[in-house]
């Protein structure tokens, strides 16, 4: 009867071959969502990462074009025709003129006669570059920009892209270091009947279709109106031209002897 009992006590000081085996799938299970937690915070962070350069380059890229776009004279483009390129011409002749362009996967930038600026590194790959030059008479011209920016990787977790749009208006007036000359068909007009120009290097001045002649005369009320000088003709027998009442043309002019006279003449 001793060594029964004996027995017995010593068969209860270990595990089961039951309670193992339900130990260790509680322990696989447990292990199994440890790391399937880990995996997710790790794909998390792997794309916040990618987003996190992509956006940091991208607003770089928007930030360089607003700068030299809301500083430049020109946009040197035909209007409403998308281009992967855009042409700025700059009031400082260092930064004249200035070119943002894309080649290959990035986008460039030119100043003046310097060399070619990455704007974005290898990390990330632009497509679908593409300006377009918007006219907003009377208000000053704007560049209207698109693209797709991507993050270079052959990792499946890490791939991330997006586009962007943005719509950027000149600041500066233009100024020209050149002649402004219009094209040989003679067609093109500076300014019109409703937005006209208020004065030319403050000495001519317009209002409507009254034009005015020294700097007292800001708000011509007539077709031709002068102060604060006098109208010379320096061509011997020029003058001026008057229409009678009934319908005649005269040009008056002055003779030798400082008397005026008047000739019939077909009116113009």
């Amino acid at each position: 009867m001793k060594r029964s009992k004996k027995n017995k006590n010593h068969s209860r000081q270990g595990f089961t071959l039951l309670e193992l085996i339900v130990f260790v799938a509680i322990f696989s299970f447990t292990i199994v969502g440890f790391i399937s937690i880990l995996i997710s915070i790790t794909k998390v962070q792997v794309k916040q990462g990618a987003a996190a350069e992509v956006s940091q380059q991208s607003q770089y890229v928007l930030q360089t074009l607003q700068y030299y776009v809301e500083r430049s004279s020109l946009i040197e483009a035909e209007a409403n025709v998308a281009s992967s390129s855009v042409k700025l011409r700059m009031t400082s002749l260092a930064e004249d003129p200035t070119l943002i362009f894309a080649s290959g996967t990035s986008v460039y930038v030119k100043v003046g006669a310097g060399s070619n600026l990455p704007l974005t590194s290898n990390q990330v790959a632009v497509s679908n570059l593409s300006f377009v030059k918007k006219s907003n008479s009377p208000a000053k011209d704007s560049v209207s920009l698109s693209f797709t920016i991507s993050y270079s990787t052959q990792n499946l977790q890490q791939q991330f892209s997006q586009a962007f749009s943005s719509s950027i208006m000149r600041v500066n007036a233009a100024t020209f270091d050149s002649n402004v000359n219009p094209n040989s068909g003679g067609t093109l007009i500076l300014g019109d009947s409703s937005n006209y120009w208020k004065s030319i290097n403050g000495t001519i001045y317009f209002n409507g279709q009254n034009v005015g002649i020294s700097t007292g005369v800001t708000s011509p009320t007539q077709r031709l109106q002068i102060a604060g000088g006098d109208a010379y003709l320096s061509d011997a027998g020029s003058g001026v031209i008057l229409k009678s009442p009934s319908g005649s043309c005269y040009k008056l002019t002055v003779t030798n002897g400082g008397s005026a006279t008047t000739t019939a003449m077909s009116c113009p």
